[in-house]
């Protein structure tokens, strides 16, 4: 379990490492269907995959937030680490005021329901975009998969709890959502910004440190990769220009740093 604080502002933050390394190589190197696959493995080079899990919490005023909510208990060995990052802070589910959905991908949902059923973050509020509930209400209910089923079944239950935002909405003072379209139709950030500082949220924009220089390939999980190209373009400039403190989720731990450019290519600053 990691976790690393750090202050926007007046704002507080926390980035929690659910998990590491849940992927392999030859799994990495498949899911990039408009590259060779020899290009991926050149690109990939002799390190391991990025693969870390890097979850946001954030308070803002009295409001905690919990920006998507990992594996849980229901993922692969070694997740789990957000409920006992939580705990190292001291807090508990329960004291979570806002569960932010930045999209509906297993890794980034799984650990909302326990096995009975029943919401893990059972205080919260429950936010995501229009277009992400939409497009997983829809797949799920087109799916004979008993995963998939269940899961329709459970979020559907709690539908009256969910608030719908999109581009630029402030989900609490100094948190506003930023649209990233195209990994999924709802693909969603968080910008906090507080006395002149910033922090951007970007999620799945890319998964691992190739696609900085690789922008244009496709991820295999990506709703609408052409799209996801071109919104990984435009922020990955964004974050350039702006000179942003950046967080991805699934960078190496804690995912945070900035972008910069090197002539034509974009190349990714962790912090030390």
């Amino acid at each position: 379990m990691s976790v690393y604080q750090l202050k926007i502002g007046d704002i507080e933050c926390a980035v929690l490492q659910e998990g590491a390394a849940f992927m392999d190589r030859d799994s990495v190197i498949a899911r990039y269907p408009n590259a060779e696959p020899a290009e991926v493995e050149a690109a990939l080079g002799e390190g391991e995959p990025s693969g870390s899990l890097n979850l946001l919490v954030v308070k803002s005023g009295s409001a905690r937030i919990l920006a998507d909510v990992g594996f849980g208990e229901a993922g692969p060995p070694g997740m789990g680490g957000t409920l006992r990052g939580l705990e190292s802070l001291g807090l508990s589910p329960a004291d979570i005021d806002i569960v932010y959905l930045t999209h509906f991908h297993g890794d980034h949902i799984a650990g909302f329901f326990n096995p009975d059923g029943s919401a893990v973050y059972a205080n919260a509020l429950y936010v995501t975009t229009q277009a992400e509930w939409d497009e997983w209400m829809g797949r799920w209910a087109a799916s004979d998969a008993e995963a998939d089923k269940q899961n329709l079944a459970r979020f559907n239950a709690l539908r009256d709890r969910f608030s719908f935002v999109g581009d630029g909405d402030e989900v609490a003072p100094g948190v506003t959502v930023v649209s990233l379209e195209g990994h999924t139709l709802g693909h969603s950030g968080l910008l906090v910004e507080s006395g002149g500082d910033r922090l951007l949220h970007v999620v799945d924009l890319l998964h691992q440190p190739f696609q900085f220089e690789h922008i244009d390939w496709h991820f295999g999980f990506d709703s609408d990769g052409a799209l996801a190209a071109e919104t990984r373009k435009r922020t990955l400039q964004h974050c350039v220009d702006e000179a942003v403190l950046t967080l991805f989720y699934h960078m190496d731990f804690p995912g945070l740093g900035r972008v910069e450019k090197d002539g034509e290519f974009f190349v990714w600053k962790p912090i030390s």
